[in-house]
């Protein structure tokens, strides 16, 4: 079963905790537990909450064939109140007028005074106090589901809010030429401007050169289409997706390829040409791998700080994602990923030794390599076309 999805294969469980455990049940077989051993390439997050990725110094652990949680951590990170009673080695937290209290190693629990048995009990390690992931949603009403694929668990404690600014229909995208308008294009095309616009999220007529738009369904083919531009037309097919899900928030991006960077390592003065597209976002954002791949490269990196860079699968280009704040669990080099599997979070590392943050706001540079020569290749008209096929949130 797989536990990721994309925009183009929408898959409903019947019940959010029902795919939960179904999936939890392969990651019994595999999943954290064969990889929780071997040493990781540089942080890992394997809890998100609410659509952003939560640290811990104490990473998920299995017990009875259950995963245990940090409850101090899932506490912080909803604004539920936590207490600990070091001496009855009792915690209590509660959230919406519901109050939950249990204690350590014992699988009596309290739900509002009502008592009830948990399928695995408390255990402390690491001076944290780890819960059954399945007893925090009972209680408390959040919804849960388990990527098997990435090993990371998701927690959403309010509804999601579709973010996502997809256009309906995304086959036939038109290059803006030099003269080109909304009216002449919508003319030449057998469609009206209204219809363009909408399709488009368009609040003006204002067009620019080079500009993506997306003609309707009803439309002629585009004359001067996409695939002409770029110099690859096999990355526009539909197995390759935008590295952000639909559910998350990121600031609208420019082409930034080839622009000044006056930070160096050698710090003698000299500026650099940005190699690739820089996606502002909020810390912590989940990233998903653009393609099916082999991971090439993983660890720390001067410029790029926490950086993975995946070979796709057709071993034509390489995949560079940088400046992560952690990585999902499991991966090494060598390692393969599916396109829409989670693999990293949105950070601040890099322009330094290893551990380097701060240097610039949170954000993902995203960098595509041809992998005969090394050649960077501009990857913002791909951005654009794979951004009309997003990841699908597992609460969408």
């Amino acid at each position: 079963m797989n536990c990721w999805l994309h925009k183009r294969s929408r898959l409903r469980s019947a019940g959010i905790l029902g795919a939960f455990f179904a999936c939890l049940g392969l990651w019994l077989s595999g999943g954290l537990a064969s990889t929780a051993a071997a040493k990781e390439p540089g942080p890992v997050i394997s809890l998100v909450v609410d659509g952003k990725g939560v640290e811990s110094d104490v990473l998920p652990l299995r017990q009875n064939g259950r995963m245990l949680v940090p409850i101090r951590v899932i506490a912080e990170a909803t604004g539920s109140q936590v207490e600990y009673d070091a001496e009855q080695q009792r915690v209590s937290f509660g959230q919406k007028g519901k109050h939950v209290s249990l204690d350590v190693n014992s699988r009596l629990a309290y739900v509002n005074g009502e008592r009830v048995t948990l399928e695995a009990p408390p255990i402390i390690v690491n001076q944290r106090t780890l819960v059954p992931l399945r007893f925090v949603s009972e209680a408390l009403g959040y919804q849960v589901e388990w990527d098997a694929t990435s090993s990371v668990a998701h927690v959403q404690t309010k509804p999601v809010e579709d973010r996502a600014v997809t256009v309906e229909e995304a086959a036939n995208p038109y290059v803006v030429q030099p003269n080109d308008t909304l009216g002449a294009i919508a003319l030449r095309h057998g469609t009206t401007m209204s219809a363009i616009k909408k399709n488009n999220y368009l609040s003006s007529d204002q067009l620019t050169i080079g500009q993506i738009v997306f003609l309707p369904h009803a439309a002629k083919k585009a004359e001067h289409p996409l695939a002409d531009k770029v110099g690859n037309k096999r990355l526009l097919g539909q197995e390759y997706l935008f590295p952000f899900n639909d559910a998350s928030w990121y600031e609208p991006y420019g082409d930034s390829f080839g622009s000044d960077r006056e930070w160096t390592e050698s710090h003698n003065g000299s500026v650099r040409r940005h190699e690739g597209i820089d996606i502002m976002a909020p810390k912590g954002t989940p990233i998903y791998s653009v393609s099916d791949g082999t991971i090439n490269r993983v660890g720390w990196n001067t410029y790029g700080g926490w950086r993975i860079n995946i070979t796709d699968k057709n071993g034509q280009f390489r995949m560079y994602y940088a400046h992560l704040s952690a990585y999902a669990p499991g991966l090494r080099v060598g390692g393969t990923v599916k396109a829409g599997q989670l693999i990293g979070f949105v950070g601040d590392t890099g322009y330094g030794g290893p551990g380097t943050v701060g240097m610039f706001a949170p954000h993902l540079h995203f960098g595509l390599y041809r992998n005969d020569n090394g050649r960077a290749v501009d990857p913002y008209d791909y951005l654009r076309y794979w951004e009309q096929n997003k990841v699908v949130s597992l609460f969408g």
